[in-house]
């Protein structure tokens, strides 16, 4: 049911979904393809916005995004819902995406001081991701800026999308765009899962004319199935969870627990 992806690279990519967000990470707790990650690199946006660490070993590489973690965060990316046009390679159609997870990706980075995804795309180069397998992942606010990335990056480093990105992999992540967004999306989204976990509310937004892409699959009941739909998991939540359950399920706590729970 997670298609090209097993089981266990979506729980290793939930495992540094979750890790990237609290300060100091050791890597060599986490595996990716079956081996120890040896080394990262830190993105700092300011004031902790447009954060992500790029971790790495022999056999791939891995762009996890941190979700919403300070207060602040809701009013600079959550809450600016407003579209606006795709900067950086929305091509001649206009395509229209959320103003806050955009606008994050260009905050400046404390370290490099040029824009968080000039940095990203910087780091990249100098590790030289060679075969290595690509993976872009996040949880939340981290899913949006993986997918918006993703598509971007598509732009800025054509051939490394084409030769090397094996999956975005999101969890608990809201749409980023409008209608335009998901057509210029195109081939990403056979290498794009959503993972969304049983009543989480998060995925359910923004509510009014934006739309997911990639394929969905849905954590209920120790069990995955496909995405039934917003509506049909809307109406599955409100007839058997309680209201808290919304809340509850889109920690990163929750998500483990039901991915690991999984047969």
């Amino acid at each position: 049911m997670l298609g090209v992806f097993s089981k266990g690279l979506v729980v290793e990519l939930a495992r540094m979904s979750k890790a990237v967000y609290p300060g100091p990470l050791n890597q060599k707790t986490l595996f990716i393809e079956n081996e120890r990650i040896v080394g990262q690199r830190y993105v700092h946006g300011s004031y902790g916005r447009g954060f992500c660490r790029v971790l790495y070993n022999d056999r791939a590489v891995i762009v996890a995004f941190r979700g919403t973690r300070e207060g602040v965060d809701w009013f600079v990316s959550n809450f600016g819902a407003f579209p606006v046009p795709f900067a950086k390679g929305g091509g001649g159609k206009p395509v229209y995406v959320h103003q806050g997870f955009q606008r994050t990706l260009y905050y400046t980075d404390r370290t490099s001081q040029r824009p968080s995804l000039e940095a990203l795309v910087s780091i990249l180069d100098e590790i030289q991701v060679g075969q290595r397998s690509l993976y872009i992942t996040g949880h939340s606010l981290g899913g949006a800026l993986a997918t918006l990335a993703a598509a971007k990056l598509r732009h800025l480093r054509p051939e490394l999308v084409a030769s090397n990105l094996r999956g975005i992999v999101t969890f608990g992540a809201p749409a980023v765009g409008l209608r335009a967004f998901k057509e210029f999306y195109g081939e990403l989204h056979d290498l794009t899962l959503r993972v969304v976990n049983a009543a989480d509310a998060v995925p359910f937004t923004p509510p009014i004319a934006y739309y997911h892409v990639g394929r969905a699959v849905w954590l209920r009941r120790d069990q995955v199935s496909a995405d039934p739909g917003w509506r049909a998991r809307l109406a599955s939540s409100l007839a058997l969870l309680s209201p808290r359950s919304f809340r509850r399920d889109h920690s990163m706590v929750a998500y483990m627990a039901a991915l690991t729970a999984l047969p």
